[in-house]
């Protein structure tokens, strides 16, 4: 029963573990420093020249969320959960046309190819060429390799090139329906992908249109501090190359901590984020409309605030630690803020609509009032007594 099972299933199964795969090869070779982009740009030489690459070899990117991997292991797992949950309908979904049938598998297996052709086969010289030429910084001021050229870039081109050919080969497999039941999974890659390649063409907060966003929550983050009791001093703009950025200082006891703040460390991208998965979200659903309103706005207005405690946090921990303990934390644990919030919220609104518990409110209410409107008469009878 099991091998016939597997025999009818193979190609949902073949599909899911093709799209695993390149986020797996790329785990094992970030463990073990195998990957390639052994090459900086020398400015002295006006060209590239062999490096032993120390951007890729310092950290293991799938413990970063900021410019690194670790979404990639959140999209697998939830393309893992959402196959899960809607195996029946992929089921009924599978193509019978044997062209679309390889032409998936072929968009599969292509992410896979290129993270081989990237790490042995050459491709990494010519996408740093590439990188340089369309204009990335490749250098800091004292000529040492910059991390937009050497790491961000190949990390956003990562999550461009999966999220092209998954998204394609879903949609060849199972046509407009396959990006419904893929579509939390897909949107969460995508999101990250347009963040990652926005932040690394136009680094330091110089996308203005998302940059304008950033205000409101430093603004915000400058008035929870001065609630609390710190010293505040908020700026705008700060200067930082091409980029008007808003600052926030903040001091206590005698200890100061600032940063300047860009879209990105923000969590602007959460918003947005949000806004696309809330939406695919409820098209799934077949919550009434009023319901809808109420809960996107709750959400909305629960990102902004997770946001602003993003930036706190930040700060604390600077105040608390230095500069390099908060640099680990906003690399690291500072994007799971909006990030945290905006699936717990997700996971609040079907357990309210799983279990009714808007219904059981009312009905606890309505018991309440019965309850008062019939104990009151009694008690105010029994005291005029």
């Amino acid at each position: 029963m099991g091998w016939h099972s597997l025999k009818k299933n193979w190609f949902h199964i073949a599909l899911l573990i093709l799209i695993v795969l390149p986020i797996a090869i790329l785990c094992v070779l970030d463990y073990y420093n195998l990957e390639g982009f052994n090459y900086r740009y020398n400015r002295d030489i006006s060209g590239f020249e062999p490096w032993n690459d120390t951007f890729f070899d310092q950290n293991f990117t799938f413990d970063l969320t900021w410019k690194g991997r670790m979404f990639l292991a959140i999209f697998g797992w939830f393309m893992v959960m959402e196959t899960a949950f809607g195996w029946q309908e992929i089921n009924d979904k599978k193509p019978k046309n044997r062209f679309l049938l390889v032409a998936s598998l072929v968009c599969a297996v292509i992410p896979t190819v290129y993270v081989l052709a990237i790490n042995f086969f050459g491709l990494d010289f010519e996408l740093s060429k590439w990188g340089y030429n369309i204009g990335i910084p490749s250098v800091t001021a004292a000529n040492a390799p910059s991390d937009f050229l050497h790491l961000q870039w190949p990390l956003s081109m990562e999550y461009v090139v999966l999220f092209a050919f998954f998204t394609a080969a879903v949609t060849l497999a199972y046509k407009p329906r396959g990006l419904k039941i893929f579509s939390i999974s897909l949107v969460f890659l995508g999101a990250i992908a347009v963040a990652y390649m926005l932040d690394t063409i136009y680094p330091f907060g110089v996308f203005r249109p998302l940059q304008e966003m950033t205000l409101p929550t430093a603004a915000t983050a400058a008035a929870l501090f001065d609630i609390l009791g710190y010293n505040v001093m908020l700026s705008y703009p700060t200067t930082v190359g091409d980029s008007l950025l808003p600052s926030l200082a903040v001091g206590i006891d005698g200890r100061s901590a600032g940063v300047a703040i860009a879209w990105a460390c923000a969590g602007v991208y959460s918003l947005l984020l949000y806004v696309l998965i809330i939406l695919v979200f409820f098209k799934r659903t077949s919550i009434s409309g009023f319901r809808k309103v109420l809960y996107f706005f709750i959400g909305l207005f629960g990102t902004f605030f997770a946001n602003v405690f993003r930036i706190y946090a930040i700060l604390i921990v600077n105040l608390q630690s230095g500069r390099e303990a908060m640099m680990v934390f906003h690399n690291t644990w500072g994007e799971l803020f909006g990030f945290g919030w905006i699936f717990g919220f997700i996971l609040i609104i079907v357990c309210i609509e799983r279990f009714d518990l808007v219904g059981k409110v009312r009905m606890g209410y309505r018991h309440l009032v019965v309850f008062v409107s019939k104990m009151l008469p009694k008690r105010l009878s029994s005291l005029s007594q």
